[in-house]
């Protein structure tokens, strides 16, 4: 029996926490997409007349692109509101912050990881992380746990993970919602080991996993066709999951990988279902825009992607460039929920690359080029570098036993694949190294531009 799921909420409720309401909320109108946009429209509503009431920079700009005037708020005009970007924030610093917010919200410093290499600081309040929290629990309901089930956090950033775990009142909150945490940022073999005791010893219901740590676990499962305990279901986040990534981790733990789209700016965004079909957009809590090169909003192709975070009073994010590629559809998922769906994700907007004719070449056409088409169990690791000059320099990892002579043909076609869509006089040159260091945020990124995100995109 579960019980620690009625006296979480139980407990929850006698605090004042909104996470009761809104988790209960959530579940009521999950299949209702007329309900969905109505509250959005609400919420959406509620943000930008607070902003415009109580946020300097945001009383300029709303009144400016006629999104509020005299306090009465017109949707129809939410496109014309200039894109937040994170240079906006830095140069507007406290004009962006609220002079009071509504009572019983508090505001707290935060900080983006800099996956980007461009960190930011910024504000958040209780009631937006409340919100997450729900959203939290009702992604982790819809794949097959329930609050109060087991749950393991293996994650790669340290301060996420230790946040999490210090101090006795984390520790007191950790046994009562039934979780425990292994750190992934630093793998030896001993690591990866205590890693798979602690899945096979404890049994979790579900793994909430860091994308490149629980790909390394993986990997040493299935090179040493180990079969540890299947929880049902892998989620991950830290970055994007592309298509060799879920497969490999699916093979090891027999169990569907699912995942979670969102950023410490923005919290919990969307994410996959077990249909895994498209990531279910949060719309209770954000709006998602896909916009063109020329800034314009596009649907049902790849373009750029920009969230609103409904409930961040103390700081309203408000059509952020959050630096993702995606493709949203008017699809709906066979699962019957009417949340919209985001259908694909991309990667990172400086993954990109740009071929000799201008041309934007999607990251994962390489990623799955080098990674699963030509990988033929040679390749451990790999990045595609375009240098300044547009050439791409491609750092290897080999496999052990594997050899620069060995792979050679293999990489002929690669060069042959790869001029297909960065033109035939693109330089590709191909280096086999020991190692291939982190990104700043402690990511492996599998595609770097040497060119500034700037220049790159436009902005």
């Amino acid at each position: 029996m579960n019980w620690r799921k009625p006296v979480i909420l139980s407990l929850l409720r006698v605090s004042g926490s909104s996470v009761p309401g809104e988790l209960a909320l959530i579940n009521e109108i999950e299949r209702s997409p007329d309900r969905i946009a109505d509250l959005q429209r609400t919420r959406l509503s509620a943000l930008l007349r607070h902003a415009w009431d109580q946020v300097p920079y945001y009383r300029d700009v709303l009144d400016t692109c006629g999104v509020v005037r005299d306090g009465r708020v017109n949707l129809d005009r939410f496109a014309d509101i200039p894109f937040l970007t994170k240079d906006v924030i830095r140069v507007e610093g406290d004009r962006l912050r609220a002079r009071t917010l509504p009572r019983g919200r508090k505001a707290y410093p935060n900080a983006s990881g800099g996956s980007t290499g461009q960190p930011v600081s910024f504000w958040q309040d209780n009631r937006y992380w409340q919100t997450t929290i729900a959203t939290r629990l009702y992604i982790f309901k819809v794949v097959g746990k329930e609050l109060g089930e087991r749950e393991l956090k293996i994650w790669g950033s340290e301060r996420d993970l230790f946040e999490g775990t210090l101090g006795w009142k984390a520790g007191v909150q950790n046994w009562l919602y039934n979780r425990r945490f292994e750190q992934c940022f630093h793998l030896p073999e001993e690591r990866i080991l205590r890693i798979l005791h602690e899945i096979d010893a404890w049994r979790p219901k579900l793994l909430f996993c860091y994308r490149d740590g629980i790909d390394a676990v993986a990997r040493y499962v299935n090179e040493r066709g180990l079969r540890p305990y299947s929880p049902a279901a892998v989620v991950l986040g830290g970055a994007t999951v592309y298509p060799h990534i879920a497969e490999a981790i699916e093979r090891a733990f027999r169990a569907p990988v699912i995942s979670a789209y969102g950023s410490r700016e923005m919290g919990a965004v969307a994410c996959q279902c077990l249909e895994r079909g498209g990531h279910h957009i949060a719309s209770h809590s954000h709006v998602v825009e896909t916009i063109g090169s020329d800034g314009a909003q596009v649907a049902e192709r790849d373009g750029e992607i920009v969230v609103t975070s409904l409930f961040n009073f103390a700081l309203p994010f408000i059509r952020y460039r959050i630096g993702d590629r995606g493709r949203l559809t008017a699809r709906s998922c066979p699962c019957g929920r009417g949340f919209p769906l985001l259908e694909s994700l991309s990667g990172r907007m400086i993954e990109v690359l740009v071929n000799s004719r201008g041309e934007q070449v999607d990251p994962i056409y390489f990623i799955h080029l080098v990674g699963v088409v030509f990988n033929r169990g040679f390749v451990r690791k790999f990045q595609v570098v375009q240098e300044m000059d547009g050439g791409l320099t491609i750092p290897i990892v080999l496999e052990p036993g594997s050899t620069p002579e060995s792979v050679a043909p293999n990489l002929d076609e690669v060069r042959e694949k790869v001029r297909l869509v960065m033109g035939e006089d693109c330089r590709i040159t191909f280096e086999f190294v020991l190692d291939i260091p982190l990104g700043p945020s402690g990511k492996h990124q599998y595609v770097v531009r040497r060119q500034s995100a700037v220049t790159a995109q436009g902005r």
